[in-house]
């Protein structure tokens, strides 16, 4: 028996007056930031044009970038939105419906289509302030007339936003879509990556049209980017049919939408109401890691693959001091993707290094910084099992060691991955650049890894820091955020410091490498000694 119209006016009835409040909320908090951070930038450069072209002296870089910034803008885009499906997806009504109204016999269309459209909706909201805004830029510089840039940029915008809506549906509805999407992260990051190198490339003159003419017949991406060149005076002749092509491909997915959306499974809706949830309190917690573990809590883990049934056949040493090492390989074997992600979070700290080598000033030390965080980031990947073991003290019950030994013991293996790594890497530095690039790999490896050690064994939150009150001036979620991130804080500041600021002219030159090693190493002990105690009060508060 169909209840569906029964139910959905029941809960209309039920809801009332409660929704229109929440709605009128929501609205109000959704125009307050447009007007009070969008609409300041939009209405002020908007009134620029009107007295000229603000932008104008940088008319030939923005024409140069356009291809390549278009579609790196384009892709960005939709990777975040296909993304977001993982964990939550575009249709993720609240618990209670799905833990009720779902159980009913009720249709799934008219119930899960809403959620749908609401979701569409943000998407296409969040395309047209940044198709607007693009259009501003490119007329600010006076490639062309406001009205038609503003119908070039917000029309494929509209497109591409719904397109990545229907295909996150997708992966939210299909488990072989999701495992591709997860299998294929390191690859869509390096695409990002290369189209935005590309776009900074074409800045300085360097373009490759022969490139760019394929990029923009590549996919949907690029169809969307051919009415915008055409608009701001390049010569794209087939603009039309790019756009031809583009709206017919969004069409053909918004009418595979619904079946899309009814065909999706009770559990994948509950998994992903319980993770939206998790998430929501994980950041009015400022609790980044409750955020990540309720995003990752509703990803279904895979079958293994070769390599990982390879691992699983693996014995253990004999030693019970390399039992957490071994436990730690065997994490990374069994998950791939994340030393995938750290050998390019390690390529492109030795891009950014090398440019902190070759600069001087303010550029030697953002460059610094730079590819101090992003070995930070190449350092966490590696330190998942140390962070499970922290969220959970009896994961260790099995070691007659300390807790504390433990939780240094988890710093070999990434400590060893690194260095290997990183030494590999910089032999072509080394070799045809700077001689000493294998020791800043030295240098850096134990202070990357004693940072996300103390990132992960970092204690809760005190209360009195959340409630602070007029006391600290409101300041709670900022001191929230610092108390978390004091570790790697330390680590990647310190490690600038050291491996950039220039040594006193009284130092031979020969001894100023191995002086900054001695000190890095020293910074690593002491951190290493901080990691310790953390572990010890979170076993014995």
């Amino acid at each position: 028996m169909d209840r569906t119209a029964e139910a959905t006016a029941w809960l209309r009835a039920r809801r009332g007056a409660g929704r229109a409040r929440r709605s009128g909320y929501a609205a109000y908090v959704v125009l307050v930031l447009l007007f009070g951070w969008y609409g300041l930038f939009a209405i002020g450069l908007f009134l620029e044009l009107s007295h000229g072209r603000p932008l104008a002296g940088h008319a030939e870089v923005i024409t140069r970038m356009l291809p390549s910034g278009l579609l790196f803008v384009a892709l960005a885009g939709f990777c975040i939105t296909v993304r977001d499906a993982l964990w939550r997806g575009p249709v993720t009504p609240p618990r209670p419906d799905v833990d009720w109204l779902l159980a009913l016999p009720v249709r799934r269309r008219p119930v899960l289509l809403p959620w749908f459209a609401l979701s569409a909706g943000i998407w296409v909201l969040a395309a047209l302030l940044l198709g607007f805004a693009g259009a501003l830029l490119i007329a600010a510089a006076g490639l062309g007339q406001i009205g038609v840039l503003t119908l070039a940029c917000l029309g494929p915008a509209v497109c591409l936003a719904l397109l990545a809506v229907v295909a996150a549906a997708v992966v939210e509805r299909s488990r072989k879509a999701a495992d591709l999407l997860h299998r294929a992260a390191p690859a869509l990051l390096l695409a990002i990556l290369l189209s935005a190198m590309q776009a900074v490339a074409a800045a300085q003159g360097q373009r490759s049209e022969v490139l760019e003419t394929v990029e923009l017949w590549s996919g949907p991406g690029g169809w969307a980017a051919q009415p915008v060149l055409a608009a701001a005076g390049r010569s794209v002749p087939l603009w039309p049919a790019a756009l031809a092509l583009l709206v017919a491909a969004t069409v053909a997915a918004l009418a595979c939408a619904g079946k899309v959306v009814a065909d999706l499974p009770a559990r994948v809706l509950r998994a992903r109401a319980r993770a939206s949830g998790g998430v929501l309190a994980g950041i009015l917690a400022v609790d980044m890691r409750s955020v990540r573990l309720s995003m990752t809590s509703s990803v279904e883990i895979r079958n293994r693959g070769r390599v990982e049934r390879w691992a699983a056949r693996l014995c253990p040493p004999r030693s019970p001091g390399l039992l957490v090492a071994w436990r730690d390989a065997m994490a990374l074997l069994m998950a791939p993707r994340r030393p995938g992600l750290m050998l390019l979070m390690l390529m492109l700290a030795g891009a950014a290094a090398s440019a902190a080598a070759v600069t001087r000033g303010g550029t030697a030390y953002l460059a610094a910084v730079m590819a101090a965080l992003l070995g930070y980031s190449a350092a966490s990947y590696l330190l998942e099992p140390a962070r499970l073991d922290a969220d959970d003290v009896r994961r260790t019950a099995w070691s007659p060691r300390p807790y504390e030994w433990i939780a240094l013991e988890h710093a070999l293996t990434p400590m060893l991955v690194l260095v290997v790594t990183g030494c590999l890497l910089a032999v072509p530095v080394a070799l045809f650049a700077h001689p000493t690039a294998p020791l800043v790999v030295l240098a850096a490896a134990p202070v990357l890894v004693a940072a996300g050690l103390l990132s992960a064994y970092r204690s809760p939150v005190p209360v009195w820091v959340m409630l602070s009150g007029p006391v600290l001036g409101d300041a709670g979620p900022l001191l929230a955020m610092l108390w978390y991130a004091v570790g790697p804080i330390v680590g990647v500041a310190g490690l600038s410091v050291l491996l950039a600021v220039p040594f006193p002219s009284v130092m031979p030159q020969v001894a100023e490498p191995w002086v900054r090693l001695a000190t890095c190493w020293i910074l690593a002990l002491v951190m290493f000694r901080w990691v310790r105690g953390r572990a010890r009060k979170r076993m014995r508060p």
